[in-house]
């Protein structure tokens, strides 16, 4: 008998749909479980339940302006962004015990990533991208060839959805939203109580907005994801290398498919960085930027490059580096690991062990008794992933401009780069790392903390949702000939 349950029901659809039959999924010990409730669906519901939010975008969600969407989103961030609020309680009490992750950085982190879609940072977001408060998203606008043009978004989005970072799904979720398109997702069975939860508060806001979203878990299957393709113009798929390839091949030529897929952060610290004013303090934000959800974001460092030339060496950055993870790890714990998740850091350690044989200069700095965290330091350049949970390789580095030849061969993979160099070097380096993929750089300690009007993968997110309908100049001249008032 447990002391404590939660239950919660991992799943939402529109108000007029009933899904009778629940099971259940009970995770936790004796102190605390947690009840998750599903349905279990098939084909046909699938198909029903994209005519009902079909139907729903026609009579309500395509009526609103963006304005009134973005009104209601960030009345829903608000509401989160209260401590008391008893669905933020839920989730910082469930979250932690269905992912393994520290309850009190869970805690933080939710804090700070609600706070992305308040009002001011949804504006900004729009603007960056739809610009004039999305007005083209709403009515035909001027543009600048002397015509009109108008943004209409899907019809119906297919989302799947990953669960290796809590909440990171209402990325893709609010897109949809934004764009006036209802959405028909597929949530992982790893972490899919922040997008249920979420979508629960849209519907105490506004039900009927909450009525074009459409999120179930399943188990994996050819046959319901099929059916989500199918019914859906646009596919929008996050997860790993191997897991978005297996639904980019199913999706028709004729459909729009947006995938998010594994990619390698990594960091870039200049010697002047690395002065006894600055490198405590450096040090300390990478331990953060490599702790946070264990890695497990695409956005997290997996190798380290440090600049020979510092008041340190590039070896006692790395020693420095393996004392902030000890401390990180006695602050906030890291998950408990899968038994292949170890092995694979263990292989890791004994693969750079081996290295040191025949390289005095390659040095293992490890957790005791544990893989609680790893620093592989190895003094010449190169550049590796690692197997995440708190693991990461650091290089020594002369000049940054070496790194083209490394990252060249990693280049689809490479995303985000922490960067810590002064600001006479800043543009240079971008520019080196722009033409390698590069699509995001950030101050160290912000790498898992992204922007509002960020550009995913290098790309944009709402207009590559969206397509244009444009009203040429020449229609509108000679439309004017047929006004029965016109001289």
């Amino acid at each position: 008998m447990t002391s404590k349950q939660t239950t919660i029901d991992i799943f939402h659809v529109p108000t007029n749909i009933t899904l009778n039959t629940l099971t259940e999924t009970i995770i936790g010990d004796e102190s605390h479980a947690v009840v998750l409730r599903y349905p279990e669906i098939s084909v046909t519901d699938i198909n029903h339940i994209a005519n009902v939010l079909q139907t729903n975008q026609h009579d309500y969600l395509e009526q609103l302006t963006t304005s009134q969407i973005i009104d209601v989103i960030s009345q829903v961030a608000e509401k989160w962004t209260d401590p008391t609020y008893y669905l933020r309680q839920v989730a910082e009490t469930a979250i932690p015990i269905t992912t393994g992750y520290n309850a009190d950085q869970v805690k933080l982190e939710l804090k700070r990533f609600i706070r992305l879609f308040r009002k001011k940072e949804l504006k900004r977001f729009v603007n960056s991208e739809i610009g004039h408060a999305g007005a083209m998203l709403d009515d035909f606008q001027p543009n600048l060839a002397g015509g009109f043009s108008k943004f209409f978004g899907p019809d119906l989005i297919f989302q799947i959805f990953s669960g290796n970072v809590p909440g990171i799904q209402l990325w893709t979720l609010i897109m949809g939203l934004l764009v006036k398109s209802p959405t028909l997702g597929k949530l992982s069975f790893s972490e899919p109580i922040m997008p249920a939860l979420f979508v629960q508060t849209l519907a105490e806001i506004d039900s009927r907005l909450a009525d074009s979203i459409a999120i179930l878990p399943w188990h994996s299957g050819q046959e319901l994801e099929k059916a989500g393709i199918e019914v859906a113009d646009t596919v929008v798929v996050c997860g790993g290398e191997i897991a978005v390839k297996k639904v980019k091949a199913q999706v028709p030529l004729d459909k729009k498919v947006l995938s998010y897929g594994y990619k390698i952060g990594f960091v870039i610290v200049g010697r002047e960085a690395l002065t006894p004013e600055y490198y405590p303090q450096t040090i300390k934000k990478i331990a953060e930027d490599i702790s946070i959800y264990d890695q497990q974001s695409c956005l997290a460092p997996q190798s380290i490059f440090v600049e020979r030339g510092g008041a340190i060496t590039t070896d006692e950055f790395s020693a420095l580096l393996a004392t902030e993870l000890n401390n990180y790890q006695i602050k906030y714990s890291r998950a408990i690991l899968q038994e292949s998740e170890k092995l694979a850091i263990e292989k890791m350690r004994q693969a750079t062990d081996i290295e040191s044989i025949e390289n005095s200069r390659t040095l293992l700095f490890a957790s005791e008794d544990s893989t609680s965290w790893t620093v592989a330091f190895h003094d010449h350049l190169g550049f590796s992933a690692s197997p995440l949970n708190r693991s990461v390789h650091v290089f020594s580095i002369d000049d940054f401009l070496q790194l083209q030849p490394i990252l060249k061969p990693y280049q689809s993979y490479l995303q985000t780069a922490g960067v810590a160099i002064a600001p006479k070097r800043l543009f240079a380096l971008a520019n080196v790392l722009g033409k390698l993929g590069v699509s995001r750089m950030s101050a160290v300690g912000q790498m898992n903390h992204v922007s509002s009007a960020w550009h995913h993968d290098g790309h944009f997110n709402l207009l590559d949702l969206v397509r244009v309908t444009d009203i040429e100049n020449s229609l509108e001249v000679e439309s004017e000939y047929f006004d029965a008032d016109v001289e």
